[in-house]
């Protein structure tokens, strides 16, 4: 236990027109759906015809964006040209570019997923420290399928806008933070039978003091688990505890204050799957070299696979974040049920 819209835009067609024309009727629908958009190429104006491939008396604005409904071969000439507006006026393909549409920007919902040969009779050796060889390949090919943390999309465009100050986290980011953490570390559980932690109020609370702790003492992940912090905050929250069995922890160097929610989010999913599948190294670069998979004394911790009595159990949960030095440390704070039941060690702790 101890842890060292879719939305379819329907354009009205600007027209230059030179001289007055009667206007004319035209059996074609007012409105039809937009297939894609052309931009005029000249820099002057550009006769318009009609299907029959006569000239109309219209004009295109010159550099002018249009939408079109169709394109087909008009006239005897059974010439290419695009039908735009809304008067069934046609202007040659010659005579514009088309435009690609932006494309609608893509979300994902990050997820953890175990892979085949990682399981808890595996995962208890290496927590042991005799990782056999198929489970280290395991947690090699688990950091290569979870690739939330490298690829270049977010959760949500309120992700992509939600600025976080590190030194100022509202409450309502650290929840979305501390939601997040613990969606995918009960993701992971699940994919092994075990029980879903849970989210509780104590547990937070009991977060947010240690980050402080950190921050007043100026320590970092850089210097380790700063145990007499953890045991401080830990006595102040009800829980009798002389040694850290609350804290899991990761982080990350940043010179910035202000970090984007889909930043945070990347860095802390990065931090779980470190954890989960024993990697040391700093980045990604690094995740198929096999040394680098050395330690699972996080992973045991973060399901209950510990060879302990309390085996398969499941903790009440918190997060937090201190930042000191220009080093982001992230604390995954859980409180074991066991230890809540106890009258030795919760003396006033409430989750």
């Amino acid at each position: 236990m101890k842890k060292n819209k879719f939305v379819l835009a329907l354009i009205s067609i600007t027209l230059l027109m030179i001289c007055m024309v009667e206007v004319q009727t035209s059996t074609e629908p007012v409105i039809a759906a937009t297939q894609g958009y052309v931009k005029v190429k000249a820099k002057k104006k550009v006769r318009l015809y009609w299907a029959s491939g006569k000239h109309s008396n219209y004009y295109a604005l010159p550099k002018h964006r249009y939408s079109y409904s169709a394109k087909s071969r008009i006239g005897k000439k059974r010439r290419s040209a695009y039908k735009i507006g809304n008067n069934a006026h046609w202007i040659l393909a010659k005579d514009v570019n088309t435009v690609k549409k932006a494309k609608a920007a893509t979300y994902t919902k990050a997820k953890m997923v175990l892979p085949r040969g990682y399981n808890r009779t595996e995962l208890l050796k290496a927590y042991e420290g005799k990782p056999s060889s198929s489970f280290i390949a395991a947690c090699m090919q688990g950091m290569k399928d979870n690739t939330f943390s490298r690829n270049n999309l977010a959760e949500s465009k309120a992700d992509n806008e939600t600025q976080v100050d590190l030194a100022n986290i509202t409450p309502d980011q650290l929840m979305t933070l501390s939601d997040f953490s613990l969606r995918l570390i009960n993701q992971a559980r699940d994919n092994l039978g075990l029980k879903p932690w849970v989210d509780s109020v104590g547990t937070q609370k009991l977060a947010q003091a240690i980050s402080t702790e950190y921050e007043q003492n100026g320590k970092t992940i850089k210097d380790g688990h700063y145990v007499p912090g953890i045991v401080k905050a830990c006595q102040a929250n009800g829980l009798n505890l002389d040694d850290n069995y609350v804290e899991d922890m990761a982080g990350f160097y940043n010179q910035k204050q202000t970090l984007s929610m889909t930043e945070l989010k990347k860095s802390i999913y990065f931090g779980i799957k470190q954890m989960m599948f024993g990697y040391v190294g700093s980045g990604e670069s690094d995740r198929g070299k096999r040394s680098y998979y050395q330690e699972w004394e996080h992973a045991g911790d973060l399901f209950n696979t510990q060879g302990s009595l309390h085996d398969g159990d499941y903790n009440y949960f918190g997060f937090s974040v201190s930042r000191t030095d220009d080093i982001c440390s992230l604390h995954f704070i859980s409180v074991p049920t066991y230890v809540v039941k106890d009258k030795k060690y919760n003396l006033s702790f409430k989750p």
